[in-house]
């Protein structure tokens, strides 16, 4: 009687565990593939190289911040603009998007397509985020939204600026950047970004740093504070083992930054206003 019964039993249990098991290797897929989609978007929706002005420097650090969390400003990679809005959800005044990229970029699906290696040679990650958002490997132009566009569909406003990193931009684009931050509205936050939110974003912040703190504060203490607070080393010319950028450029960058220091300096005490005239002058001395 035992064994008649038993079998009935043992079978029951067999299904059960094969359901059980099946249940696992489902969820256990579901888990996994939404696991790797998070991993291959993470860029998208949570900014590398992310910071602003408002970050704490530890105190550890010798340095100057007297000026720096008053400068109402942030810096990183191209994102989505839903997690710019949320990592700036306390700001109560207008944003500005400031536009660094010189490369060809705009949004797909609300993705900035330097996630999907629109602007360079694409790696595998670019080609499969390309395919699960327009089920091609390929670019679709047609598809792009300019990141202007994008900007208004979140209340955010925008502003393209040509400033270089790698090289030296000219006076015209000097004194374009010095008008648009002159004629800034109070109480507006900027925030930039270039391709990697690095060289020409770091830039773009010393710059305005100096603008705002120069010369109660030192040329060096603001390339270090917003080296601490994330940004490239401006002053750092040794080059990197497969870097991008040369020892010459290196150079020439970290003279830009003192000759921006020294020109804002002789600005603020009355001298001439605009970048081009100023570095005329320089140049003409040093014939």
């Amino acid at each position: 009687m035992a064994s008649k019964h038993g079998l009935p039993g043992r079978v029951k249990a067999s299904t059960l565990l094969k359901k059980i098991s099946l249940k696992k290797v489902i969820f256990g897929g579901i888990g996994t593939f939404v696991l790797v989609i998070s991993l291959l978007f993470f860029d998208a929706f949570y900014g590398r190289n992310f910071r602003s002005m408002e970050d704490k420097i530890g105190p550890v650090q010798e340095v100057d911040l007297r000026g720096l969390q008053d400068i109402r400003a942030s810096g990183g990679s191209p994102t989505c603009f839903t997690f710019l809005k949320w990592k700036l959800c306390h700001i109560d005044g207008p944003i500005i998007i400031v536009d660094a990229m010189s490369e060809y970029h705009g949004f797909v699906n609300s993705i900035p397509t330097a996630l999907l290696g629109y602007h360079k040679p694409a790696k595998l990650k670019h080609l499969v985020r390309r395919f699960l958002l327009t089920g091609s490997t390929n670019i679709h132009p047609e598809l792009v939204v300019s990141e202007e566009e994008e900007a208004k569909k979140y209340n955010l406003d925008y502003k393209k600026v040509n400033v270089g990193s790698t090289f030296i931009s000219s006076d015209e684009a000097i004194d374009n950047v010095l008008t648009f931050y002159d004629n800034i509205p109070e109480n507006t936050w900027l925030h930039f970004h270039c391709s990697h939110g690095k060289g020409r974003t770091s830039l773009m912040l010393v710059m305005l740093d100096t603008m705002k703190n120069a010369p109660q504060v030192s040329v060096k203490d603001i390339v270090k504070r917003q080296h601490l607070l994330g940004s490239e080393d401006l002053f750092n010319t040794e080059v990197w083992e497969n870097g991008t950028y040369t020892k010459e450029q290196l150079e020439n960058r970290k003279e830009f930054v003192e000759k921006f220091y020294q020109f804002i300096c002789q600005r603020k005490a009355g001298g001439l206003q605009k970048w081009s005239d100023w570095h005329q002058t320089q140049y003409k001395k040093i014939q």
